[in-house]
């Protein structure tokens, strides 16, 4: 009998606390390990841009050149060679020269950004883009058997584009 109590007592213990331990409910804190050794920083955000400077013709003569940059780093070092790429935005807000650059030997990628047709018609408005980091272990060809091989995203970064 008095063994019989002692393995229910034991018994009791391992459920109270494999259960416990299997209700951790908290939500682990931003920065933690889940994205990696990977980071963005030194994101070019929020970047305000300004009316361009046109001439009679409404040709754009001037009014600055902008770069939507961001840094790519592995564990805390700056990582080049690197594929980092623009999600696509609504031609209205402008466009990128090259969704898809190279990160360079500082880890930094920069897209160059160009004026809308019609600056007038979004001034005022702010508009947030996406740059996305993939998996550089996944292969990026298309599986010609089937669909096509999905890229798994490691890191993401908005860029807040105000238009002054």
């Amino acid at each position: 009998m008095q063994r019989q109590k002692i393995y229910h007592f034991i018994i009791v213990v391992f459920v109270v606390l494999f259960t416990a331990c299997g209700t951790d409910s908290k939500e682990n804190p931003s920065g933690t390990a889940s994205s990696g050794p990977y980071g963005f920083f030194n994101a070019t955000t929020p970047l305000t841009i300004m009316a361009p400077i046109v001439d009679v013709n409404g040709t754009i003569i001037g009014g600055g050149n902008y770069q939507i940059k961001v840094q790519l780093l592995e564990h805390g070092f700056s990582k080049s060679g690197e594929i980092v790429q623009m999600k696509p935005f609504d031609r209205n807000y402008g466009f990128v020269t090259n969704e898809i650059v190279l990160t360079n030997n500082n880890g930094d990628a920069v897209f160059e950004y160009n004026y809308p047709d019609d600056y007038a018609k979004i001034r005022g408005q702010n508009i947030t883009v996406e740059a996305i980091f993939f998996d550089p272990a996944q292969v990026i060809f298309d599986n010609p058997y089937g669909d096509p091989i999905k890229r798994k995203v490691l890191l993401t970064q908005e860029f807040v584009l105000q238009f002054r």
